[in-house]
C-alpha cells in the first residue's frame, strides 16, 4: 500500500525562501508547492488539496493576512502557518488567537 505524500503550500515573495524551505521540506517526504506572488498562488489554490499552508505577512499587492482571508473562504478547513521575519506583531494581535 502507497502512502500518499503530505502536500504544503508555501507563499513568499522572496523566491530564495520558497526554495529553502521546499528543499527541506521535500527531503522530508512532503510534496511542496511554492509560489512567489500571492495573487497567483490564490488563483491556483485547490481547496481540500493542502494540509498546510505556509504564507509570509509581508508581500506586495496582498499581503499573508490578506490572503489568508481568501483561502479560508475557499477551503475552511485548512490549516496555516505564518512566516516572518517582522519582529513587531503589535498590528496584527487579531491573527495570533
Amino acid at each position: 500500500m502507497r502512502v500518499a505524500k503530505r502536500r504544503l503550500l508555501i507563499v513568499d515573495n522572496e523566491p530564495d525562501i520558497t526554495f529553502t524551505l521546499s528543499s527541506i521540506l521535500e527531503e522530508n517526504g512532503f510534496e511542496v508547492v511554492s509560489f512567489n506572488h500571492p495573487l497567483l498562488a490564490l488563483r491556483s489554490f485547490k481547496p481540500r488539496y493542502y494540509e498546510l499552508v505556509i504564507l509570509d505577512i509581508r508581500m506586495p499587492k496582498m499581503d499573508g493576512f490578506e490572503l489568508y482571508r481568501e483561502i479560508k473562504r475557499k477551503d475552511n478547513h485548512v490549516k496555516v502557518c505564518f512566516l516572518t521575519a517582522i519582529s513587531e506583531f503589535i498590528e496584527y494581535e487579531q491573527y495570533k488567537k
